[in-house]
């Protein structure tokens, strides 16, 4: 495939022609991948209406296990396309060019995962679901999701329900006879034909997908998906290399990126304050204040657990965990409360110091150090037969 065409195929300059021919091959690879999914783990992974619904009927039943089955399932699809979701949002605000090709990189990665570890994956189960079922309603719901919001929804791959009856409404107004053509007020029914070509095709190539997946299943086994994988690499291929060869071929990367993560970590724990305030309020939730209090008691301690100078453990203490903390519990406490106590915090002359977070970030030392010694003295010679 040339360079240009690829280009114009996945990157962030999108036009209904390259969103339809890209519709075109991700139908294909839905198809197959659902289909030779099916002879793998016995279900359909696209269908999230019948998967609904059987937990409707397994819950009316009493088969319990088998409704959380499906749950597990359903949240696998919801989270495939929440992570589409924050990949785009996230390139779109980089101004990468791969905006729509990392969630295609993504899929192809996980299906090389599957298409190699299938047979391992199957004897897992993670939420009452067999890892193999979560890795392609996850998938599923990856690129569904990538596809919707790059055609602004009207597109899906594996929504094959929702393009039947967009065809069977196209059908509808292409055979209405319109008896009133002479009255101008009355305006005719009129098909779209080129929705009605493009939505035939989709069917059409998921339906030649299917077969192709599930004979190479059936052949190859697993193995099948490489080919898959393969060809959604080739198709995202070129905008991610363009990123790479845009913003990471820098001598300063490295410097650049950890400049950037601590000053996003620092704009996080100016709330910290207003976090403290709000986790000692009685409008928070429970859930929020066990979160917040703890989170924040570490932030606002006057030590830390691991000191700055300890390498890794030193920066992620500071850049990852306590942010994520706190942005989870900002996002649990209720917005009119947090505004409010981030107000109390900004006219504070004074911010709060927890001495009693620093009393058990030292009693750990104190017992990691005596842990160690244990440790030490059971193994210095001549104590191992006393």
């Amino acid at each position: 495939m040339p360079i240009l065409y690829l280009r114009k195929l996945t990157g962030k300059e999108r036009s209904p022609s390259s969103n339809r021919q890209l519709a075109c091959y991700l139908a294909f690879v839905a198809g197959a991948t659902n289909a030779g999914g099916f002879l793998a783990v016995q279900q359909y992974t696209s269908h999230m209406s019948g998967v609904v619904s059987a937990m409707a009927d397994n819950l009316a039943l009493g088969s319990f296990w088998l409704m959380l089955d499906g749950l597990g399932a359903l949240l696998s699809f919801l989270a495939g396309a929440a992570c589409s979701a924050v990949l785009i949002n996230w390139a779109r605000r980089e101004r990468l060019h791969s905006e729509y090709a990392l969630p295609l990189m993504l899929e192809a990665l996980l299906l090389v995962c599957f298409g190699l570890l299938g047979s391992n994956l199957e004897h897992h189960e993670w939420l009452f679901v067999p890892a193999t079922v979560m890795v392609l309603c996850f998938i599923m719901g990856l690129q569904n999701a990538m596809v919707t919001k790059l055609s602004n929804a009207e597109i899906r791959t594996t929504h094959v329900t929702g393009m039947v009856t967009d065809i069977g409404i196209e059908l509808g107004k292409l055979f209405y006879w319109n008896l009133s053509r002479a009255d101008s007020s009355k305006p005719p029914v009129l098909a779209n034909r080129h929705k009605l070509q493009v939505l035939i095709t989709l069917v059409v190539l998921f339906f030649a997908g299917g077969v192709i997946g599930a004979l190479g299943f059936k052949h190859v086994g697993f193995s099948a998906t490489l080919a898959l994988a393969t060809l959604l690499l080739a198709l995202a291929a070129v905008p991610v290399l363009d990123d790479v060869r845009l913003h990471l071929w820098r001598r300063d990367l490295l410097a650049h990126l950890i400049a950037r993560s601590r000053r996003w970590a620092r704009a996080v724990k100016e709330d910290v304050h207003a976090v403290w305030l709000a986790a000692q309020d009685p409008r928070t939730p429970w859930y929020a204040k066990a979160l917040a209090l703890p989170v924040a008691a570490y932030a606002l301690s006057p030590i830390d657990l691991f000191p700055d100078f300890i390498p890794v453990l030193g920066y992620l203490d500071d850049v990852v965990v306590v942010p994520l903390g706190l942005l989870l519990a900002i996002r649990w406490i209720p917005v009119e409360v947090m505004r409010q106590h981030r107000a109390a915090a900004a006219a504070s002359a004074h911010r709060p110091v927890s001495h009693v977070a620093a009393l058990v970030i030292v009693t750990l030392w104190a017992v990691a150090v005596m842990l160690a010694l244990i440790w030490l003295v059971q193994r210095l010679p001549g104590q191992g037969g006393n």
